[in-house]
């Protein structure tokens, strides 16, 4: 087989299989079912900008004019949940963003094994109250916003206590 095209099949399976999301560590049906329809909704959207944009591309090549690149406003953004912790980790993402007059997007039931991550779709922009806890732990709150420039938010038991010296 020719290097180049070996290169480029690795580079498309990269980019197709590293930007999945799944629903592996899910076990709340209605969350499940939302970032289903999150998925297929971003699809399609991004499906419908890259067509706009061939016709765009030929409009302006038949009439002689200048290409500009058509984009919807960006509507979700990928996470990821890293467990860093050597216990199983139960975690709540509550957000007050409305999905499709069916409910809040929140994020229920997800139960992260040792040291494993769950890749999530979220809407930008948007702030999360994230409750987390292992069984042998207190429930903590952390919130993070989704349009802040990170991807991957680590979480542990512990971290969010301020002085672990003095606790109740």
């Amino acid at each position: 087989m020719n290097p180049k095209y070996l290169i480029l099949l690795v580079l498309a399976a990269m980019l197709c299989c590293g930007g999945c999301t799944n629903t592996r560590y899910i076990i709340d049906s209605k969350t499940v079912a939302r970032q289903h329809d999150m998925r297929a909704h971003r699809t399609g959207v991004n499906a419908g900008d890259a067509l706009a944009n061939v016709l765009n591309l030929i409009i302006s090549g038949t009439l002689n004019t200048g290409f500009e690149v058509a984009q919807s406003d960006r509507a979700f953004k990928r996470i990821r949940i890293v467990n860093e912790s050597s216990d199983s980790l139960f975690v709540n993402m509550v957000t007050d963003i409305v999905w499709k007059e069916d409910g809040y997007c929140d994020i229920m039931g997800i139960v992260l094994p040792p040291i494993s991550t769950q890749s999530l779709l979220v809407p930008y922009p948007a702030a999360y109250n994230v409750y987390f806890h292992t069984p042998s732990s207190q429930e903590e709150k952390l919130e993070i916003r989704t349009d802040s420039k990170y991807r991957n938010f680590k979480l542990k038991p512990g971290m969010t206590i301020l002085n672990p010296e003095v606790q109740e």
